[in-house]
């Protein structure tokens, strides 16, 4: 209703009579605000001032209305100047007065959705232990994070409260939001903010791992209709009828999401289903263990500790997004009716409080090698990319892995984060175990959650034999970079036939160059085949056929007797030719081959005479 700024707003000072009767007015409409002034009356709490003005509006919508202005905050609002309409309190009233509206609680993450011009729906309610109020279809209702007392939006009630229930898998709009905390309606107070609000963090919850816990049918885009307070539909077909919409957003979204699944997995979702579950124990058997530390937040849950323990072979393919229960807090739930876990909820956040070591299932399950297990990275890599090495005209790939080894502070830091030290990693490894750092050591700015405050281990990685100074606070992206390009160098390479081997260092790329010789002639040279164990002898019938040209080997230039080195030398300017071959049938990556552009060797520039 306030995503855009009103027009045409002319206040007048109201008079003592209209002040008396608009107070009646809210005294009959909520009964809960006299009990306001009798109980704390000693306070001189009022819920109207001497001084109120009243101003006419016009919604971005051209939707007629009426407010209310205490000073500079808008306190009261209502429509089409209809006097019998009901008042809505603005989020300044509701924090003055918190309790005068039955509280819907919902999650943090989903406050943020709202916030955007969404309904809140009825999964993402946040059922308290005591259960919703007693809420009928129509009544205006408050909504805020469940354990804060605060309001944060107010809107309307489309379903009664007595037929919601939790784990229900009803669907559709709960309350229709009118008015929230930072529309365009509190940007014309003092824009305050709730009390304690740096305390629950409203703004803070940005992280994709956070947002990736609520699910998608929590919440929908609100509709722009110019009469506001229509009688709201009790679920979304209905809904979507009275829009002219066939079909439910949620079913078109589901659709789209199992067409994608089934065209790119090669599991079905019961046997995606069964993997996880193994994941699941795998990870609670060798990576937790009853000593473990808990409690775990459900996506550290699954990014570090059940990501990394699903079988070897199938990590692009064991998600839970491409589960049945899509979402990894659905799917906790599952495993704690099993009797497998305990856990908790908390502001909107799932975490594992316990677990039954000694549950029947736990007992009987039979460990699997890991992803995890199975690498020092380049055999990690070898596995997700078995698929495409098999439709690559069946080539064996020469895979190239740049991984990196801690050492020093950056070694304290992993194994703080339990990982070894003795082992490599790459890039996105350790861009996890850097991220989990930050979030068990709570180094988030909170202010801005895409800054990092270093503490005093991360200051120990940054200090420089110069004595320059540590940045106050950097981003996740630069606080990785950093971190990683203070680790030692390495490389993998995965061979044919499951070859694998680990050199220090950056990889050394194939160069193929072309160079002018005497009479002018255009030679294409290849040098560093022997790095990757291939022969040039063997390019040489090969390249013959592909360039219809003469081919040869030549001793390298920086050969030795020690370290004899070959380099292949074809007639005429074939660069592209060669770069296909190396890629295509070679089985070569493409990023390590470079093409190098060298002078002529005939310092006369190949003039005759």
């Amino acid at each position: 209703m306030f995503k855009k700024p009103a027009t045409n707003v002319k206040s007048w000072l109201l008079s003592n009579s209209d002040r008396r009767k608009l107070r009646d007015e809210l005294i009959k409409r909520f009964p809960e605000l006299a009990t306001y002034e009798t109980k704390q009356g000693e306070q001189n709490i009022s819920i109207l001032p001497d001084r109120i003005h009243r101003a006419n509006i016009t919604t971005y919508n051209d939707l007629h209305g009426m407010l209310y202005i205490e000073e500079k905050n808008p306190t009261w609002f209502r429509f089409d100047k209809d006097k019998r309409e009901i008042l809505v309190p603005s989020v300044y009233i509701l924090w003055r007065f918190p309790n005068m509206l039955p509280k819907i609680p919902t999650f943090g993450p989903v406050i943020s959705k709202l916030k955007g011009g969404a309904n809140l729906m009825i999964p993402g309610i946040a059922f308290p232990p005591e259960g919703l109020p007693d809420v009928g279809e129509g009544e205006i209702v408050s909504v805020t994070i469940r354990g804060y007392t605060y309001p944060l939006a107010v809107g309307i009630m489309c379903v009664p409260t007595n037929t919601l229930k939790p784990g229900s898998v009803k669907k559709g709009i709960a309350v229709q939001i009118i008015h929230i905390h930072q529309d365009h309606l509190w940007s014309m107070g003092d824009k305050s903010q709730p009390p304690e609000d740096e305390e629950i963090k409203i703004d803070s919850v940005t992280q994709d791992q956070e947002l990736e816990e609520i699910a998608d049918d929590t919440i929908e885009e609100s509709s722009e209709t110019s009469d506001l307070h229509a009688k709201t539909k009790t679920n979304v077909q209905a809904y979507d009828e009275e829009q002219g919409i066939e079909g439910s957003y949620e079913e078109e979204s589901e659709i789209k999401n199992s067409e994608i699944e089934k065209s790119t997995s090669k599991y079905t979702t019961a046997e995606v289903d069964n993997l996880l579950q193994a994941s699941f124990y795998q990870a609670l058997l060798k990576k937790l263990t009853p000593s473990g530390t808990l409690p775990l937040t459900s996506s550290q849950l699954y990014s570090a500790y059940i990501l990394p323990s699903r079988p070897v072979g199938t990590d692009n393919d064991v998600d839970v997004k491409k589960s049945s229960y899509k979402k990894i807090t659905k799917f906790l739930k599952a495993m704690e009716k099993k009797g497998a876990i305990k856990l908790k909820e908390q502001r909107g956040d799932t975490l594992l409080v316990g677990v039954k070591w000694d549950h029947e299932e736990l007992k009987l399950f039979k460990t699997h090698k890991t992803i995890e297990k199975a690498s020092t990275s380049a055999a990690k890599s070898q596995i997700q990319n078995d698929d495409i090495s098999s439709d690559s005209n069946n080539i064996d790939q020469i895979k190239i892995i740049e991984v990196y080894m801690p050492k020093g502070a950056i070694g304290e830091l992993f194994q703080m984060q339990e990982k070894r030290i003795d082992e490599v990693y790459e890039y996105k490894e350790i861009s996890k175990i850097i991220l989990d750092y930050v979030t068990s050591h709570d180094l988030a700015d909170k202010k801005n959650r895409r800054f990092v405050i270093p503490d005093a281990q991360l200051c120990k990685i940054f200090e420089s034999k110069k004595g320059e100074p540590v940045p106050d606070k950097m981003t996740r992206n630069d606080l990785i970079y950093h971190v990683q390009s203070r680790m030692e160098e390495y490389h993998s390479v995965t061979l044919p036939g499951d070859k694998h081997r680990l050199k220090k260092g950056r990889p050394k790329s194939i160069q193929i160059s072309e160079a002018r010789r005497m009479g002018n002639k255009v030679v294409t040279i290849i040098k560093g085949l022997e790095e990757y164990e291939i022969d040039p002898k063997d390019l040489i019938e090969p390249l013959k056929k592909l360039c219809a040209s003469s081919v040869a080997v030549l001793q390298s230039p920086n050969s030795s007797p020690k370290k004899p080195l070959s380099e292949l030398m074809v007639q005429g300017p074939q660069t592209k030719q060669v770069k296909e071959y190396l890629v295509s049938s070679i089985g070569f990556p493409e990023k390590y081959i470079e093409i190098i552009k060298l002078k002529s060797k005939d310092k006369s520039g190949g003039k005759k005479g």
